[in-house]
């Protein structure tokens, strides 16, 4: 009586293999779709709105899709102040420009006229922009 081959199943190596290939598809999805939930799911900051009346808005977060315009000014005790650009938005054919404000706590931004950053803000108490978070796309 001949004995029969018992079947084994995957190899454990293949098994660590395919493992391997779906977290670092997993990691590589994360990345490309910008990995970041707090600047994903914050709504977008209607320009208009915060031309209308700014106030209206204090205590919201938003994200802002920027180009750094111009240094404004620079505080010791608040931070650094810039106009930027809002892209993909304008208001009558004239590109929208907002003031922000970098807090102390971003003072690790090296920050240049002409960069391109996605920003979460905050409209604090006089109807400033101020910067939460901020990393380029």
């Amino acid at each position: 009586m001949s004995r029969q081959k018992k079947s084994q199943g995957l190899p454990l190596w293949l098994i660590v293999l395919l493992v391997l290939i779906a977290a670092g598809g997993g990691f590589y999805g994360l990345r490309q779709n910008g990995g970041d939930a707090s600047l994903r799911t914050t709504e977008e900051l209607d320009p208009s709105i915060y031309y209308e009346n700014a106030n209206s808005l204090r205590g919201n977060t938003y994200k802002i899709d920027a180009e750094i315009d111009s240094a404004l000014g620079n505080s010791p005790t608040k931070g650094r102040l810039y106009s930027v650009t809002i892209k993909n938005s304008s208001k009558n054919g004239a590109p929208v420009v907002l003031p922000v404000l970098v807090p102390l706590e971003l003072n690790n931004l090296t920050i240049q006229k002409g960069q391109h950053y996605l920003m979460k803000v905050k409209v604090v108490d006089d109807g400033l922009l101020k910067v939460e978070e901020a990393r380029k796309p």
